[in-house]
């Protein structure tokens, strides 16, 4: 999968188009399985990929390490083809 870079002003800006942070969700929840598993998947390959802070942080809180996060995350989803695949890319066991 192939998506933009993230930047960390993309954190703090309002856009009818999704940015490319919301499209890495969207499909991470679908790697995931959709519903809860989706959640839970999509959760746990955010704080593989660096993301410290719990589900009631927003991004916008702290953007320049959201944009490094997703980042990582958008590196890996362009070569990973399933959940354990991208973990694994990630460093996470």
């Amino acid at each position: 999968m192939h998506f933009d870079e993230i930047h960390s002003k993309h954190f703090v800006t309002l856009s009818r188009t999704p940015l490319p942070h919301t499209l890495i969700e969207q499909a991470l929840v679908a790697m995931g399985g959709g519903g809860n598993d989706g959640m839970n998947f999509r959760k746990q390959a955010l704080a593989a990929a660096g993301w410290a802070y719990d589900g009631l942080v927003p991004f916008a809180k702290h953007p320049d390490k959201a944009a490094e996060a997703f980042n990582r995350l958008r590196e890996a989803m362009a070569a990973a083809e399933s959940p354990e695949a991208l973990l694994q890319a990630l460093g996470a066991e």
